[in-house]
Parts: C-alpha cells; structure tokens; sequence
C-alpha cells in the first residue's frame, strides 16, 4: 500500500506531466523552462489551486468508475 507522501508525489507529477503536455516549453537563451516548472516559480498559489483542481477532478473520476452503494445488501 502506497504512503500518502507517494500518492502526492504521483499526483503531482501526473499535473506537471499534463501542464507540459497542454503547453509548450519556453526557451529564454540557452535556458529552456516546462510549464509546469514555470507556474510553480512564478505563481505558486496559482499552480496550488491548479494541483488541487487536478486533484479533485482525479477523486471524481473514480468515484464515476466506481459508485459507493450505500444499500444495505442483506444476500
């Protein structure tokens, strides 16, 4: 069973994975920058609240995947 540290770690990952995904790098000379690695530089809270959206629509794709019945099954 996975820590809650290494779950994180591979929620935030998958987000950074997404973001460089969804946009491209920025080269600025010789220096060549992600997205992701840019948002959480330069706007931290920003990136937070983008995790934690990710986070969220994560949780709610798999409650869809796999509804918790709250009945009672006697058998």
């Amino acid at each position: 069973m996975k820590t809650d540290f290494e779950k994180d770690l591979e929620i935030k990952e998958a987000y950074n994975a997404m973001l460089d995904d969804c946009y491209p790098d920025v080269k600025i000379g010789y220096a060549t920058f992600t997205a992701s690695e840019i948002l959480f530089n330069c706007d931290p809270v920003m990136y937070h609240e983008g995790l934690l959206d990710y986070q969220d629509a994560l949780a709610e794709e798999i409650s869809d995947d796999f509804p918790l019945s709250l009945e009672y099954d006697e058998g």
